[in-house]
């Protein structure tokens, strides 16, 4: 593996967006050796991971022309199916070729309109410094691991994406890098360390720059009724703690709504609005939603073409009432939750992102 990694950092240099025979070497390198390597190690992977993954390899070098920062990765096929999704360990060679880092990475960007562009910045460093945070006593054993890398991309938009992205890394230069015996046993330990994140962030609900359960399920189920159900995809809550979510969400409004003098009821059943709100000649239509997640003006809420109709409507007489930080025990049972009051609630259309569409055929 030492003498693949020297292969690919020399022929970085000669870097192009075309395949030139020196790109079409780097990328059988990359796509073919270097992944080939990694596939050899899954076996020993899996018995070093304190728990059960399913392990893949994906290695790439090229999106459209020659990718100036080529990769190949160890990941979780249902927690990353994408490198745009979730958390892996990543080979990224240097644009320059002076460096190749091992790194604990995150997927660095998002797709949009057709588009993968980067991660904000913020984002992307306050997820790094969460996912330190949750391994911290596991990173403090190696204490050659680095924060920070440095790609130094000339045209690449993804360079600073990656190096943002970055949780830590082991930092192999081109002039001192290491045996065999020892890019095994980093990767190894790395490994080790994402199978325990992916524990970490399987039974969290509330990681920065993640969707809201309810908006990742609302996703996912968009997928299954499109017939493009992704493999190894599930729902993070079942139908008893969205209802018990829902439940603690109206008991929450409604105690505020009574508090302000309202009469209330609960229409959520038969109308496209949750609470029906009057005093005194007012009438205010008002639109629930719960989160067990905390509530921060980048979040976002799941609402039906039904629900965007009506309030767009009945604005300015109507309300939206978030209660965000429920609190789900063991039993099922939802307690606590921190009430946020937007009245009146205007619907901006550029904010709504469709899910999904329904799509008449014709003949």
């Amino acid at each position: 593996m030492r003498e693949l990694l020297r292969d690919v950092l020399l022929l970085q240099p000669q870097w192009t967006s075309k395949n030139t025979p020196e790109m079409e070497r780097r990328g059988r390198l990359v796509r073919h050796d270097v992944a080939g390597w990694l596939r050899e190690q899954l076996p020993a992977l899996v018995r070093a991971a304190p728990v059960e993954i399913d392990w893949g390899v994906q290695a790439k070098d090229a999106t459209g022309g020659k990718s100036e920062i080529p990769w190949a990765r160890v990941h979780s096929l249902r927690r990353s199916s994408s490198a745009t999704m979730g958390w892996y360990v990543v080979y990224l060679f240097g644009a320059q070729g002076d460096r190749v880092y091992l790194s604990l990475m995150q997927g660095a960007t998002r797709w949009e309109n057709t588009e993968f562009p980067a991660r904000p910045k913020e984002e992307l460093l306050q997820r790094a410094r969460w996912a330190r945070g949750v391994l911290e006593t596991r990173l403090r054993a190696r204490p050659d691991l680095v924060e920070k890398i440095e790609l130094k991309a000339r045209g690449s938009k993804l360079g600073p994406a990656y190096e943002n992205g970055n949780v830590v890394a082991f930092d192999y230069p081109l002039e001192a890098l290491p045996s065999d015996e020892v890019l095994v046993e980093d990767l190894t330990f790395l490994v080790s360390v994402l199978s325990e994140l992916y524990e970490i962030v399987d039974h969290s609900v509330d990681i920065p720059g993640e969707p809201a359960p309810e908006i990742a399920d609302a996703e996912v189920e968009a997928e299954h009724s499109a017939g493009k159900a992704r493999r190894g995809w599930g729902l993070r809550q079942n139908a008893e703690e969205r209802i018990a979510i829902e439940r603690r969400a109206v008991a929450v409004a409604t105690e505020y709504l009574v508090g302000e003098g309202y009469r209330v009821k609960d229409v959520g059943a038969t109308k496209s609005y949750d609470l029906d709100a009057r005093r005194a000649g007012e009438r205010l239509y008002v639109e629930v939603k719960g989160t067990t997640t905390t509530w921060t003006d980048a979040s976002e809420i799941m609402l039906t073409k039904n629900e965007v109709a009506l309030h767009q409507d009945k604005y300015p007489r109507n309300m939206l009432l978030i209660v965000s930080r429920i609190v789900l025990d063991r039993s099922g049972t939802a307690s606590g939750g921190v009430l946020r009051v937007i009245h009146p609630w205007q619907i901006e259309v550029p904010n709504l992102t469709p899910v999904s569409y329904r799509y008449l055929v014709g003949e």
